[in-house]
């Protein structure tokens, strides 16, 4: 059995939002896109960590994030990626893209981009809070 102690159950709660930069297109290719992608990190312990982006969706219908999500993976299959925050191990990454056909680099700066993640972050946080 296994005892939660207080430290763990907040654990599970603390997200972590990043971002990182669109490299799989050249900015000479046949479209737009923003600056980069917007990731959440769900620990593990939260309802949330192991869900596919679909599962998200159909738990939370309003989720508002730029096209909706669109990735879903662990953070031990991600550890090429620097931006992952550290001290996540375990973590569950999900996020949205900013290569959609109406997405440019004018409205996906850097800056733009956080700050999507950010609302996206506190959405989760919200549903938590009420499903705890």
């Amino acid at each position: 059995m296994r005892l939660l102690t207080l430290a763990s159950v907040r654990h599970s709660y603390i997200m972590k939002a990043f971002i990182k930069e669109n490299t799989f297109l050249k900015r000479e290719s046949f479209m737009d896109f923003g600056l980069g992608n917007g990731y959440v990190v769900i620990p593990k312990g939260n309802i949330l960590h192991g869900k596919g982006y679909d599962e998200i969706h159909d738990l939370i219908p309003l989720l508002d994030a730029n096209g909706g999500l669109t990735f879903a993976d662990s953070v031990d299959s991600l550890k090429e990626w620097k931006e992952v925050p550290s001290g996540y191990d375990d973590g569950w990454v999900i996020g949205f893209d900013t290569a959609h056909s109406w997405d440019t680099l004018e409205r996906w700066s850097e800056d733009a981009v956080m700050l999507e993640t950010e609302k996206l972050k506190k959405q989760l946080e919200h549903f938590i809070k009420g499903n705890s």
